[in-house]
């Protein structure tokens, strides 16, 4: 059995990881690491390729892909590991490849699929929180980096119709898309561990990390190991409040703001008779959500950092 699974998404960033994922090979070739690689098929696929890996005792598994193929193969190590307390035994490394990579990033993994294999190689590890989520009208999920409902992930949904366009600049076309077809503001009841909140609410983000849409600093106090998920709410915001809001929230100056609420939550439930679409690390839940819970799982992954 080798020490590594890499598990390779090839419909990443609208495929064209394929295109990386000869450099890659040829680095693990010249390491002493001793790996195996196994291809997605579809969307879940990850998911049981990693808790299969786990479940044999598999100490490394690798996302190589995007966001998205993050949530995947952290969810099946997670499964494997449901009914034991502590640390996961399996641990969780990224090849960042998608359009996104957002998670990544929030770890420092940012100048590529090269540098992420020496990272690899190199072995350092951080033990951080996890998140996992019911919902109303879905399954539950866990999720490492961000889960959103309202305007951004409605963004998320245009985004993957967009073929053309490669990176940020994916997600950047989506936001400008959407923000003339959908401009909701309905009002939700939040539950943050003891306190109550009832506001309309454009965006709700719950993070565990700083940036999600490949570049918007949402939550650039978020910790990924501190106990807790930072909570920002943009409330009844207009839309020319939005287009100046952009540029701040790219850089994570937005928090100041009048209209955006900022907190930090153990556990967070979500209701709103209103259907909201939502989003966990930038896969689609659901376009028809009512309710969300949302518990903190402290020190449970541990990272390739």
């Amino acid at each position: 059995m080798a020490d590594i699974l890499i598990i390779f998404n090839p419909f990443s960033n609208r495929g064209d990881s394929k295109h990386a994922i000869d450099v890659v090979l040829q680095q693990l070739a010249n390491s002493d690491l001793s790996y195996e690689v196994k291809l997605t098929e579809g969307r879940r696929h990850a998911i049981a390729l990693a808790r299969e890996a786990a479940q044999t005792g598999v100490p490394l598994v690798v996302a190589a892909g995007g966001d998205g193929t993050v949530n995947e193969v952290a969810n099946g190590i997670l499964e494997a590991a449901e009914g034991q307390t502590g640390v996961a035994s399996t641990t969780l490394g990224v090849l960042p490849m998608g359009s996104g990579n957002d998670f990544a990033w929030g770890l420092g993994i940012r100048d590529g699929v090269e540098e992420a294999v020496d990272r690899l190689k190199r072995g350092h590890t951080q033990i951080i929180d996890v998140a996992w989520a019911e919902f109303d009208h879905a399954p539950g999920r866990y999720f490492v980096n961000m889960l959103g409902c309202g305007f951004d992930a409605r963004v998320n949904i245009e985004a993957h119709k967009i073929k053309r366009l490669r990176g940020f600049a994916i997600y950047m076309a989506a936001v400008l898309k959407t923000l003339w077809i959908y401009f909701e503001k309905p009002p939700v009841h939040l539950q943050l561990d003891e306190r109550t909140l009832d506001t309309p609410a454009f965006i709700t983000f719950i993070a565990n990390g700083p940036r999600l849409g490949g570049g918007f600093l949402a939550a650039p106090q978020a910790r990924y190991d501190d106990g807790e998920m930072d909570v920002c709410i943009a409330t009844d915001i207009t839309r020319r409040e939005v287009g100046s809001l952009i540029p701040k929230l790219m850089k994570g100056k937005h928090t100041d703001h009048p209209k955006i609420i900022m907190d930090r939550t153990k556990s967070l439930t979500l209701m709103s008779d209103y259907p909201l679409p939502c989003q966990a690390d930038g896969e689609t839940i659901g376009e028809n959500l009512h309710r969300v819970k949302i518990m903190t799982i402290p020190q449970r992954l541990r990272v390739v950092i």
